[in-house]
């Protein structure tokens, strides 16, 4: 049997904990969009360190330790929910899970399609830029 995890104090304050009661749709659905929510933080982290920005790799480094325990802590529910791994209940949640997987999938190649686009984009004003100053100074 497992134990509950103890709540966690905010600012000083004890926590007071919400009770959630989720099927096995909505706890896949919930595991994917944690997931989804993840994958995008560190895609903000990986483009912040092309820009020289750390303004996205800070906000990856603050959100994904709390969504992280967030998993564990379904995981740990989940878990106490099934006794058998092959049960009717764990393939209900992979599919829902599975389903938001392979709309995060599709949200990448938009968004890595996107950020190609970008930094091209940005390349070639470089590039515009470097040939109007060699240009500029010839005159």
């Amino acid at each position: 049997m497992s134990v509950p995890p103890e709540p966690r104090r905010v600012r000083g304050q004890a926590a007071r904990p919400y009770q959630v009661r989720l099927d096995a749709e909505r706890v896949g659905t919930l595991l994917g969009s944690v997931a989804w929510v993840l994958g995008a933080l560190q895609i903000m982290r990986d483009r912040g360190h092309a820009e020289a920005s750390e303004e996205f790799h800070d906000l990856e480094e603050q959100l994904t330790p709390r969504l992280e325990q967030l998993l564990n802590d379904v995981a740990i529910a989940r878990q106490a929910a099934e006794d058998d791994p092959d049960s009717e209940l764990s393939h209900r949640v992979e599919q829902a899970y599975t389903q938001v997987r392979e709309a995060f999938e599709r949200w990448i190649r938009l968004t890595a399609s996107d950020t190609a686009s970008v930094a091209i984009g940005q390349r070639l004003a470089e590039i515009a830029d470097e040939a109007e100053g060699e240009t500029g100074a010839d005159e």
